[in-house]
């Protein structure tokens, strides 16, 4: 199947055993296959977007070696429409939507804890392969706090 071909799955064999099935699924199975769907649509995405660098001859943002490991820093990809948080030599890709729902976060205006704790619960609920790759299932916030950080200072507010 074509990726990103939404119409040709649609008479696939697959799509309509899915349909069929929905039905009978509890809350906690719809639950899954939707966190599923979306982390396959996300590799679908970054599929794509490599496959496009590599025709067009541009190489993708990789560490640099002398950055420090654990270290925070934002990328923006060349075209602009992708961003990559890097933490040491691990590199997460967002969309520049997903990159302004973080920026928004962060300039809640309500202290460096609140800014953490929705950090923390945003990458749960929309990106929980950041969220598990950064350690944010932890009881510390000292990273989500880093991030807060990182991302006013990337992206300050106009004045």
């Amino acid at each position: 199947m074509p990726v990103n071909n939404k119409k040709s799955a649609v008479g696939t064999g697959a799509y309509k055993e899915l349909l069929a099935l929905l039905p009978e699924l509890d809350d906690a199975g719809i639950a899954f296959l939707l966190e599923q769907a979306r982390v396959h649509r996300y590799n679908m995405e970054a599929e794509r977007l490599n496959s496009l660098a590599e025709r067009l001859g541009v190489d993708e943002p990789r560490p640099s070696s002398t950055a420090k490991a654990g270290a925070l820093r934002i990328e923006r990809s060349t075209d602009g429409s992708t961003y990559h948080i890097v933490a040491g030599g691990d590199w997460k890709m967002f969309t520049a939507e997903e990159m302004a729902a973080l920026v928004r976060i962060s300039r809640c205006g309500e202290g460096a804890e609140e800014v953490s704790r929705r950090l923390r619960a945003w990458l749960l609920r929309e990106r929980k392969d950041v969220f598990l790759d950064l350690g944010l299932d932890g009881p510390s916030i000292g990273i989500a706090r880093e991030l807060g950080g990182l991302l006013l200072k990337t992206f300050p507010q106009r004045s």
